[in-house]
């Protein structure tokens, strides 16, 4: 397993669910986009996106599942370690780039100044059994 950071889309929400013993687990994608800048045209280009299935357990599990919502238009910033699995559709052979997660943190969308100066804190979750943290997650 190797280590990842990724940043990007919410996709499908498979919800939180519980083992036989009770253990919680929340399951949802997220889409990675992929772009080069173009210097001739002095644009960003589209290459593509990565669509990575992320787990989480435990407490952590119940607490990303409060704010993680489909079709909210949400950004995250996943920490984790990184599987890959091949399995099978219609005799075609396909890769799911899976994650489980460490921490999940929630990327603010922007917003005008406060009073004071200050903006709004993204709310990362993960290595601190299940209490949100007030720290910015490393990007």
């Amino acid at each position: 397993m190797a280590s990842v950071s990724i940043k990007g889309n919410v996709g499908k929400v498979r919800g939180l669910q519980f083992s036989n013993d009770g253990k919680p687990r929340f399951s949802f994608s997220v889409a990675e986009g992929h772009g080069k800048f173009d210097k001739q045209t002095d644009q960003w280009q589209d290459t593509g996106t990565t669509w990575w299935n992320v787990t989480v357990f435990g407490r952590d599990a119940e607490a990303v599942a409060e704010v993680v919502v489909e079709g909210a238009k949400q950004r995250v910033l996943i920490q984790g370690r990184s599987e890959s699995r091949e399995y099978e559709v219609n005799g075609e052979t396909r890769t799911s780039l899976d994650v489980i997660a460490d921490s999940v943190g929630v990327i603010p969308k922007a917003q005008p100044q406060q009073q004071g100066g200050q903006q709004q804190q993204s709310q990362p979750w993960g290595g601190n059994s299940g209490q949100s943290s007030n720290q910015e997650p490393p990007f």
